[in-house]
């Protein structure tokens, strides 16, 4: 009995990874389409979505998304649409340099959020700063850990909207997203002000950005 319980685990488990994996394909190659339509920006995201700390990846990855789809339905940032790039770190403060690494690569991404653990977040740092890319570190007091049961009830069904299984929301689903709508302000000021996306404007924005969440007020200037 033990032998088929164990199976039926591990083949849940199984199916919920591919289930994500589709998800997110399926997630980026929409995204990706639209580029004939607007112009696109990215933001990175990384967290652990998977070891012994994917609890705080999934409720990142869904808030995060949660908040890309509303700003692209209200019909995205100015000309823009955004455009979530996510990647796993595991949790692994050796492996999340590499992950920093690979998003500084890529040019179009204009601000990056993660790690949610200090050591990842430590390791990785320094790599944002010397490719001159916008950082949000989530371990800090910033976004502290937030009682699930305090959040609106409208966010926690939007929240369960996007996951595959209605979920509910975790610990850090409420700072994740209101992380991810703080970059999104600093795009839409760089737009609005400079007329213009990127890197540079970003940070500059970011950077005089105090900014009203739903967890709390979020000041930016202070960083």
């Amino acid at each position: 009995m033990l032998t088929v319980v164990a199976r039926l685990l591990s083949r849940r488990r199984w199916f919920r990874t591919s289930l994500w994996l589709f998800i997110t394909i399926f997630f980026w190659f929409f995204t990706s389409g639209c580029n004939s339509v607007s112009p696109e920006v990215k933001i990175g995201l990384v967290g652990p979505f998977e070891g012994r700390h994917r609890d705080v990846g999934y409720d990142v990855i869904y808030s995060a998304r949660l908040a890309i789809r509303e700003v692209n339905n209200s019909g995205g940032i100015g000309q823009y649409r955004v455009s979530l790039v996510a990647f796993d770190d595991f949790g692994n403060p050796e492996m999340a340099p590499q992950v920093a690494a690979a998003l500084v690569a890529d040019d179009d991404i204009v601000a990056v959020l993660g790690h949610w653990l200090p050591e990842t977040t430590n390791s990785a740092a320094p790599v944002y700063e010397r490719g001159n890319v916008p950082f949000v570190a989530t371990d800090n007091n910033e976004f502290e850990i937030a009682d699930p049961s305090i959040l609106p009830v409208e966010f926690q069904q939007r929240y369960a909207s996007i996951t595959p299984f209605d979920e509910v929301v975790g610990p850090h689903a409420g700072g994740a997203y209101d992380a991810m709508n703080a970059i999104i302000e600093a795009i839409r000021l760089a737009e609005d002000s400079e007329d213009e996306v990127n890197r540079d404007s970003v940070g500059r924005a970011l950077k005089g950005l105090s900014y009203d969440g739903m967890t709390g007020v979020f000041d930016f200037r202070e960083q």
